[in-house]
């Protein structure tokens, strides 16, 4: 048995070692760095909203960018969901996410090489651009494949190629990065759509919806709830914007849309008491994944990964619809690509854990990292 005294200087010798072993370790593991970037965005140049032709971005560099000057990195490029903004990756909103701490672990355990994040913005001042060009809301989509691909290459060392850059996101990320996907394989070879909005009109997106009575009554802008505190306030929010990016009028104020749906006349014997209008109703399948599979089969089979998921407990019901349809209709078309419902999962309480164990994963193994 040792002395009391021995015992003391064992223990204080192995509380030394102990430190000097957890500062050798943490110093050994290299720290990325996350970088806030105003981007010039002159395709929103001329919008009817107001939104600024420069917008916020987040850069996540790996750890090796400081000490490898020559080295080139692919990048993965971020959308978020509506009413959100390209913070959201930074701030740990999803169960702590944050993309430096994140990813460097990633890159440190193995499940992930080296690699350029970038969290791009898609807010405007409807909540939501939906990634889509419009001459109301500005050209979101030329926003993204080419104004900030092109910043990002020209201002940071990437594998500029397609083959080196994916595109992922989250609802109305998610619908992006499958539009993105699917009309841009030239400049994207790979997405990746976590509980992707918008893939089909149906269920709670389509005129069943008890909200669209009161889209129909808005007269000003002052009737939107930019901070939605119900689900009725949400949708109501939501269908503006997509009509202001499917279905854009700029003749018709104060909001500059007009609507796929429109009041019957006459007897009606359910509530909500609605009749398509049809030309606009065909504005927006022009818009909509589940449709657009056929005339985009050559650039969806030009793509070397698609992956589709969401959770079990969506709470939205044409996420459930749609991304099952979408799926069906790749497969139909022999457009390989993965797809997974996940247990336990509502539409946002396990983002993290998917972009931590599939997402980066995914896209290691897809892009070309040399």
């Amino acid at each position: 048995m040792l002395s009391k005294q021995l015992y003391t200087c064992v223990l204080a010798i192995s509380l030394v070692l102990s430190v000097s072993v957890a500062q050798q370790h943490s110093g050994s593991a290299a720290a990325g760095k996350v970088l806030e970037v105003n981007v010039p965005a002159p395709s929103l140049k001329g919008n009817l909203i107001g939104d600024p032709t420069e917008q916020p971005i987040f850069v996540y560099l790996p750890p090796s960018y400081e000490t490898s000057p020559t080295k080139r990195y692919p990048t993965l490029y971020l959308l978020h969901g509506f009413n959100g903004k390209s913070r959201i990756w930074t701030t740990g909103a999803f169960q702590g996410f944050s993309l430096q701490p994140a990813v460097d672990q990633l890159i440190q355990d193995g499940k992930t090489r080296e690699i350029i994040v970038v969290a791009a913005n898609g807010w405007n001042r409807y909540g939501g651009s939906f990634y889509a060009n419009s001459p109301t809301t500005g050209n979101w989509e030329d926003f993204i494949y080419r104004d900030l691909v092109t910043f990002v290459d020209s201002n940071y060392r990437t594998l500029a190629r397609p083959e080196s850059r994916g595109i992922a996101g989250h609802s109305m990320g998610g619908y992006g990065a499958i539009m993105m996907g699917m009309k841009h394989p030239d400049v994207f070879s790979a997405l990746y759509a976590l509980s992707p909005c918008c893939t089909v009109i149906g269920e709670d997106m389509s005129e069943a919806n008890p909200v669209w009575p009161s889209v129909l009554s808005l007269r000003s802008k002052t009737d939107l709830n930019m901070s939605p505190q119900s689900p009725d306030q949400f949708f109501k929010l939501v269908f503006v914007a997509m009509s202001a990016a499917f279905s854009p009028n700029t003749e018709r104020t104060p909001f500059y849309v007009d609507f796929p749906f429109q009041e019957k006349k006459g007897a009606c014997p359910a509530s909500p008491c609605l009749d398509r209008n049809e030309t606009i109703y065909a504005k927006w399948r022009a818009h909509i994944p589940v449709y657009l599979v056929d005339e985009n089969k050559a650039n969806l089979l030009k793509l070397k990964g698609i992956f589709i998921d969401y959770g079990q407990r969506e709470q939205f019901s044409h996420i459930r619809t749609g991304a099952k349809l979408f799926s069906q209709a790749l497969a139909e078309h022999n457009i390989p690509h993965g797809f997974e419902v996940y247990a336990d999962g509502d539409h946002g309480n396990k983002v993290r854990q998917r972009m931590e164990t599939r997402v980066f994963e995914f896209f290691n193994e897809v892009l070309k990292f040399e």
